[in-house]
């Protein structure tokens, strides 16, 4: 079942994050540096309190095994872009134990539902070039690449 996170949700939505932030940092130690708490309650409230931002939670057998953070984004008299509303997932993930049931194709119908009831006109995300598995899925459901963010080292983070 999907639903709207509640507080009571944070230590299990704070544990999925941890599983991407270990990825992530793993993955990126020249940028991402190691915290103790990389997602924290604070964070986590002020988007349950944003009108902008919607948190939905994965639960089964009274368990989170996958939430999808969304934010809405609003265009308008901007220098290039036509007027519109976008919904951006800022992050989806889905428990390492639970992957492969298709709990990440339901957290995303949810946004794309939701997209569709608030008239948002696309839905955009980042996914980092390293993860393939997240960029094949996501291609999997109809999204396509949008552009590319280049890098060049010039100096090694401290």
């Amino acid at each position: 079942m999907i639903r709207e996170a509640r507080v009571s949700d944070f230590e299990a939505v704070s544990n999925l994050e941890n599983q991407v932030f270990t990825m992530h940092q793993s993955a990126r130690k020249d940028l991402i540096k190691p915290k103790k708490e990389p997602f924290t309650k604070t964070y986590f409230e002020s988007c349950l309190n944003d009108d902008n931002t919607k948190i939905f939670v994965y639960e089964e057998d009274e368990e989170i095994q996958g939430h999808c953070i969304i934010k809405v984004l609003h265009y308008a008299n901007h220098h290039m872009f036509y007027d519109m509303k976008v919904l951006e997932i800022d992050d989806l993930c889905v428990d390492e134990k639970a992957r492969g049931k298709g709990i990440g194709r339901q957290l995303f119908d949810k946004a794309k539902n939701y997209a569709k009831k608030i008239g948002a006109s696309r839905i955009e995300l980042t996914v980092w070039s390293f993860n393939k598995n997240a960029r094949q899925f996501y291609e999997c459901l109809g999204m396509s690449e949008k552009t590319s963010r280049m890098e060049l080292t010039l100096q090694e983070a401290p």
